[in-house]
């Protein structure tokens, strides 16, 4: 299963939770050749949000594969709300 970020997932213990992100975790890497060692590829996510994005203390950070094992298939996309950039109204 690819996760995919800004979607929301049923998780097994948690309910409907919202993948913040997917990141990978580099031992070394090279910014000049783009390369390096993965160490581990972690999910960010959280149960509590609201139009804006997750609560400020709530984002959890999980191994991938640890996280696949309790959440099943996506439940839809999340839309936030956009604001405009500082100074446009």
């Amino acid at each position: 299963m690819n996760l995919t970020e800004n979607t929301i997932y049923q998780h097994d213990e948690l309910g409907e939770v919202l993948v913040v992100g997917v990141h990978h975790v580099f031992e070394t890497y090279d910014p000049d050749s783009g390369d390096g060692r993965l160490r581990s590829r972690v999910v960010r996510y959280t149960a509590e949000w609201d139009d804006y994005g997750p609560m400020p203390s709530s984002v959890r950070t999980t191994p991938v594969d640890e996280f696949r094992t309790v959440v099943g298939d996506a439940v839809r996309t999340w839309e936030g709300v956009e604001w405009p950039p500082n100074g446009d109204t």
